[in-house]
């Protein structure tokens, strides 16, 4: 069944700042999540608890200016959400409404359109029996709150009917929720604003990269005050922006971010001539320069000074010539014949390094401990660990790789004099590896462009290697999403210089390292990432 989303009657303005509306002082939400049934009896919903657990936190945080006592959340999930406990928790919230209530309903679940109307699934909805098992939409929710004194509501439901097709034998009267229906209750002079997960005939569907429902993770985002771009040049979001953006970010996720063939195009129905505000979300201090990526979260798990040298293979000891030839191609029998070239030579760099380092350390051997094997080795002392590894240069089949590696431990300061003459300038890079970054390659684009705008600089994408650079005043920061690291570059090389110059910059780190500045807690994001606002219409 086509759904025609037709535009209601003009009516008197909705938004807050209107003399007819009065502030809000209280808060009722029913958050419903139905992940499984029972008896298995439907599919089950991906995500649907944590779905609906970060709503109700991010409700508690918009209106946490509220007393606690004026801001009642009710969840329910799976057996929680019968048909009967649900139909009797509506209708005792619906009648206890005052009309400066805001009535907020999420649902996440299996929702259609069939025998006799808008129906969302309950635990014990029976795939035989739908008629009698399931919530009809009018009955049990709009028809009860438009009689009610609340003059304000908001309702999410982030359900779709193609799996629930599957399993109902007469699935000829079974389509995705009919907004018509909705909208004959949104026209008595109360506002009501219905936004919907998906549209006829498409799927809602879930993301096990996001841990949630694709449309409910832009709906937390937006809700939370994170979307800068679904705010009005006054830093409101109103229902407007909030249907824009979800029907914009949503499309463009799963056509960039997954492999899915579907569509999923978000919908809303609003009763109102004017824009709603649902939130205001503070304008940010501004961030100093030295802090800008602070807002680029990231779950570190090791830090190094990094350098990398290259050659000709065949200048390497153990070459011959007339005898060798030089690897035209990349491939494992050429890796490994590097690792035999150049065993020697790093086992002496190696046990120079340990000389050195018992010495200037004033370490006994059993302090320290060195390794070499096939091409590559490392060296562990208390204050540092140096490492090897060697390869074909996967840039030029001809030319062998050697990266050399120092991870600095806790306490190395003490140290500082000799390690600073150990080492010299033999690195050129301060490397951070992640376990993982809270943006995606595209998201972290937007919010490297956005501090570009902000602070200035230049940003360069490459989305074939997943590689995003930022760049300002001599010092490189490259974001390498295949390779899970950043890679800082001050523009010559050194070693504890390096280390000295990455303390002016705060990261987004969240563990301790010998070689940052300390975590701190993140900033707002949308001090880091002023974003493009567009005017609520």
């Amino acid at each position: 069944m086509a759904l025609k989303i037709k535009k209601p009657p003009l009516r008197k303005e909705a938004s807050e700042d209107s003399p007819a509306v009065k502030p809000i002082r209280r808060i009722v939400a029913v958050v419903v999540a139905l992940e499984h049934y029972r008896g298995g009896d439907l599919p089950e919903v991906e995500f649907a608890h944590a779905d609906a657990d970060a709503f109700a936190a991010v409700l508690r945080s918009m209106f946490a200016d509220l007393p606690a006592d004026d801001v009642e959340i009710n969840v329910f999930k799976d057996s929680d959400a019968s048909l009967t406990g649900l139909k009797n928790e509506l209708g005792y919230r619906l009648s206890g409404l005052a009309e400066d209530d805001l009535f907020v309903f999420y649902y996440a679940g299996h929702g259609f359109h069939g025998a006799g109307g808008n129906r969302l699934s309950a635990y014990d909805t029976s795939r035989t029996n739908v008629a009698d098992t399931s919530l009809n939409l009018r009955e049990v929710l709009l028809e009860p709150l438009s009689q009610s004194e609340c003059r304000r509501s908001l309702l999410f439901i982030d359900a779709c009917a193609e799996q629930f097709q599957d399993v109902v034998p007469s699935r000829d009267v079974i389509s995705n929720l009919d907004a018509e229906e909705v909208e004959r209750f949104l026209e008595s002079g109360w506002y009501c604003g219905v936004f919907l997960s998906c549209s006829p005939r498409e799927k809602s569907y879930p993301s096990a990269a996001l841990r949630h429902g694709i449309w409910t993770h832009f709906l937390l985002e937006a809700l939370s005050g994170r979307a800068e771009e679904a705010l009005t040049d006054d830093r409101w979001l109103t229902d407007t922006g909030l249907r824009d953006y979800l029907k914009q970010e949503v499309r463009r996720y799963i056509t960039r971010e997954t492999s899915l063939r579907g569509r999923q195009t978000p919908q809303a129905i609003l009763s109102a001539s004017n824009s709603f505000r649902i939130r205001h979300v503070p304008r940010p201090p501004s961030v100093p320069a030295d802090a800008a990526l602070i807002g680029i979260r990231m779950k570190n798990n090791s830090e190094f000074l990094e350098g990398v040298e290259t050659g000709a293979i065949s200048r390497l000891n153990g070459f011959r010539k007339g005898l060798h030839t030089v690897p035209k191609d990349i491939n494992e029998s050429a890796e490994s014949w590097c690792h035999r070239l150049l065993t020697d030579q790093v086992a002496e760099e190696l046990q120079d390094y340990y000389e050195r380092a018992r010495a200037a350390l004033q370490l006994r051997r059993r302090d320290v401990r060195k390794e070499d094997d096939s091409g590559s080795g490392n060296l562990d002392t208390p204050a540092f660990r140096y490492s090897i590894e060697t390869g074909q240069n996967p840039d030029d089949p001809a030319e062998y790789i050697l990266r050399r590696r120092l991870e600095l431990q806790q306490g190395w300061p003490t140290h500082r004099a000799a390690i600073d003459e150990m080492f010299g300038s033999e690195f050129e890079l301060l490397v951070v590896e992640f376990e993982s970054l809270d943006a995606t390659f595209d998201e972290l684009v937007d919010k490297l462009e956005d501090i570009e705008q902000e602070q200035g600089g230049s940003v360069r994408d490459d989305d074939r290697a997943r590689r995003v650079t930022y760049a300002r005043d001599g010092v490189s920061f490259t974001f390498d999403l295949r390779r899970k690291r950043l890679e800082i570059s001050f523009g010559r090389s050194g070693a504890l210089e390096l280390v000295d110059a990455a303390q002016a910059f705060q990261l987004g780190i969240d563990r301790a390292s010998p070689m940052l500045p300390a975590p701190q807690a993140t900033m707002p994001r949308a001090a880091v990432a002023p974003g493009k606002r567009k005017t609520g219409s």
